[in-house]
């Protein structure tokens, strides 16, 4: 099966709660603590691989700078990509301008960690959220 956007489901919240996901809150453009990550409305998952996205938060000082949780294999991963926009309607996903988080590209070095991780990108789209606005747009990663 394929990545998808979806609303959370009371099962899902579940299993989101059940993850214990931290989230980094930043300030200067760094990780200044983390807490425990609230319920998201929405993420990207690929529900037979159990594998997903969801954003986290971001830096205002830094807002093209995306950070995302990736759950892939049973490990949580903070991955951090660089927003942009081609042609009024193309989002892509480059690597990071400005780390913000303390890991660097490309995260993890297992084999199809970074195919699954594009593959997820490119189903989140611009806002990851299940609504036609973020159907109209084409995303890229250029990673």
């Amino acid at each position: 099966m394929a990545f998808v956007n979806e609303r959370l489901t009371s099962e899902q919240k579940e299993i989101f709660n059940s993850l214990k996901i931290k989230k980094p809150i930043f300030g200067f453009g760094r990780i200044i603590r983390e807490v425990d990550m609230e319920l998201p409305w929405y993420w990207t998952i690929d529900k037979e691989r159990k594998m997903y996205l969801m954003s986290t938060s971001y830096d205002r000082d830094y807002p093209d700078e995306r950070v995302f949780v990736f759950i892939w294999n049973n490990k949580n991963y903070l991955v951090q990509f660089n927003i942009s926009v081609e042609n009024g309607y193309t989002v892509v996903w480059n690597i990071p301008k400005h780390y913000l988080i303390n890991e660097v590209y490309p995260y993890c070095k297992d084999n199809h960690f970074l195919d699954d991780l594009r593959e997820a990108l490119v189903a989140y789209g611009v806002t990851g959220n299940p609504n036609t606005s973020n159907k109209k747009c084409s995303t890229k990663c250029n990673f």
